[in-house]
């Protein structure tokens, strides 16, 4: 067997191994919502809450602030620009506020019936085009890409936290996201702000 295709061999089964167990890092706290004590697991990497009496269906408007950046101190993403995790962020706001404005109201002070979104991205991994222009490591995952982070919804007069979600996710194997540095980052963002519009919706009985 020549030395490339025995390295490759290497490297897919160190993909193999590592795809089974971590996939995405298993979420944990970084203290930027307001309460985590009702969290609880919905998956291996995350945590929900829902406060009960679908509360979230008697809000019209939403402050969406400037998502925040509050990584990890061993996170994978401090190794990377600052100026790339803060256009990350960019992104990620101006995703929320896409995905929900054509139905809902988006705003800039409380008031009666006002939520306040809080987000905060806690990782970042840059997805690897190299790697993920061969099939046998694109479908193992091992270029593949992601984000981790935090956020809630809180009434935005009394700060009563009405949902709360931690998260980490990676890229989708069979996309063609992962073929650009930040492209599985912000393919889990936009999936984060569709399922925030989604949420939304079947809380208002849409």
């Amino acid at each position: 067997m020549r030395y490339g295709q025995t390295l490759l061999l290497v490297l897919i089964m160190a993909g193999s191994l590592c795809s089974v167990g971590c996939s995405a890092k298993k979420s944990s706290k970084v203290g930027f919502i307001s309460d985590y004590s009702q969290l609880e697991p919905a998956g291996d990497t995350s945590m929900r809450y829902l406060a009960p009496g679908n509360l979230i269906g008697n809000y019209e408007a939403f402050i969406i602030d400037p998502v925040a950046i509050h990584f990890h101190g061993q996170a994978e993403g401090v190794k990377e620009s600052r100026e790339d995790a803060q256009n990350l962020a960019i992104y990620m706001r101006g995703a929320l506020v896409d995905a929900i404005s054509d139905k809902y109201k988006v705003v800039s002070r409380p008031g009666p019936n006002v939520a306040r979104v809080r987000v905060a991205l806690t990782d970042v991994k840059k997805s690897s085009p190299a790697l993920n222009t061969l099939p046998q490591s694109k479908l193992i995952g091992m270029g593949l890409g992601g984000a981790a982070m935090e956020g809630e919804i809180v009434d935005s007069q009394s700060g009563v936290q009405l949902a709360a979600l931690i998260e980490s996710r990676l890229g989708e194997r069979l996309s063609l996201d992962g073929l650009s540095k930040w492209g599985d980052a912000k393919a889990v963002i936009d999936g984060w702000a569709e399922r925030f519009r989604d949420r939304l919706d079947e809380a208002h009985g849409q």
